[in-house]
């Protein structure tokens, strides 16, 4: 957070408030520039959003959001903003064995392992343009409606 500085309110909005956050940017070799992000701060739902995204893509929270509920006084991390894969109790539900190709091994980890080989390579040819997406995603929708499907039969 050192890089940010001057968090102002710009603008508040019933119970949202926006913030802008400066922050220095390293470009071009030793050259810094000046860079604002605004960051909507909702104090009554506890959340906070800036326009940078990094909580949507990366999964924690970025140094303007941080700056923002620093500046309000907030103390801890809203708990809606600590997912469960940065907690150290954490335990993940497939084992990724990138060597195990054995088609006669049928354990869960193996079993998981191939399902997630198979859906990494659908989500990658879906990431190649909208209607690859929609077939992808139309595909994703059926398998799921037929192993519920099964699950119903069983019961």
């Amino acid at each position: 957070m050192f890089s940010c500085f001057g968090t102002t309110q710009l603008h508040v909005d019933g119970p949202i408030i926006i913030f802008l956050v400066k922050e220095r940017v390293l470009v071009e070799g030793n050259k810094r520039e000046i860079k604002d992000f605004e960051v909507l701060y909702s104090r009554s739902v506890g959340e906070v959003r800036c326009i940078c995204c990094c909580f949507n893509f990366y999964g924690y929270l970025c140094r303007h959001a941080l700056c923002v509920l620093n500046f309000n006084g907030v103390e801890e991390i809203p708990p809606k903003y600590i997912l469960s894969r940065w907690k150290k109790d954490y335990k993940r539900l497939y084992n990724p064995d990138h060597n195990s190709d054995s088609s006669d091994s049928i354990g869960s980890i193996q079993l998981c392992n191939k399902l997630f080989k198979s859906v990494l390579q659908v989500v990658e040819e879906g990431m190649i343009s909208g209607d690859h997406y929609n077939v992808a995603l139309q595909a994703f929708e059926e398998s799921l409606n037929k192993v519920h499907d099964i699950e119903q039969r069983h019961e």
